[in-house]
């Protein structure tokens, strides 16, 4: 995932604003400084109170993917991996260790360093995979952060299209106010609505699809740690984890 889907749903949102325009509409009428901190404020806070402050950060991170993802290339992973074996056979454990601790990726750092200290196959397989499972359960709670945002906002959405009708009614004596009055009140209810569903659900979901990819990559990592672990050459390597998709 790229900008482009930051670009999709900026095109989506325009597409919107453009047809209440060919409707006749004028765009001024849809700003409301009170109904988006009502809405997005409101929306924002009541999701952040359900989280501890150490998320904070690993979801700002999550959304800097939006702006800038991150790479994962199964090429890069075979070639780090060759390295490691040849590492490991012609020059035996200390040799990985210098390569393990010259890796920048935590994940694979790890299962050589267990390599290199001899672990047998089934604590190497135990190790990574309960590596990768805390992962994929970090991902899943941060995943959930987003999504409560987008079940809050029509919410709030409603909320700030009661309020505002509440202030219309105390103001009925006045029946030529009545009907702008009653469409600022909506307003509210269209940015709770179109917050939810043309931003924070698609771009929770193209989030969803890359933490996916990277989870198939931890998973053809582990795969070829433990390959390094039988001693398989980096051919058969390949073709073992050809299969993968990322």
């Amino acid at each position: 995932m790229n900008r482009r889907a930051l670009l999709l749903v900026a095109l989506a949102v325009g597409a919107v604003g453009t047809g209440f325009v060919l409707e006749g509409g004028n765009l001024a009428a849809l700003w409301n400084p009170a109904a988006l901190l009502i809405v997005f404020g409101g929306s924002l806070l009541a999701t952040l109170v359900q989280i501890p402050a150490a998320q904070y950060r690993p979801l700002l991170g999550l959304l800097s993917w939006l702006l800038s993802p991150p790479y994962f290339s199964l090429d890069v992973l075979l070639g780090k991996l060759t390295v490691s074996g040849n590492a490991l056979r012609r020059d035996g454990p200390q040799a990985l260790e210098k390569v393990a601790t010259a890796e920048t990726d935590p994940v694979l750092r790890k299962g050589l360093l267990l390599l290199a200290d001899g672990s047998d196959t089934k604590a190497l397989e135990k190790a990574l995979w309960l590596e990768l499972k805390s992962q994929q359960q970090r991902d899943e709670d941060l995943l959930s952060i987003l999504d409560n945002l987008a079940g809050y906002l029509p919410t709030m959405g409603i909320v700030g299209a009661v309020l505002g009708l509440m202030q219309v009614l105390a103001d009925i004596k006045q029946p030529e106010a009545l009907a702008a009055g009653i469409a600022t009140a909506f307003v509210a209810t269209l940015y709770g609505v179109a917050g939810a569903n043309l931003m924070v659900i698609p771009l929770t979901s193209a989030l969803r699809q890359q933490l996916a990819i990277r989870q198939r990559y931890y998973e053809a990592m582990m795969l070829g740690v433990m390959a390094l672990r039988e001693g398989i050459n980096p051919m058969a390597l390949r073709h073992r984890l050809q299969g993968v998709v990322l």
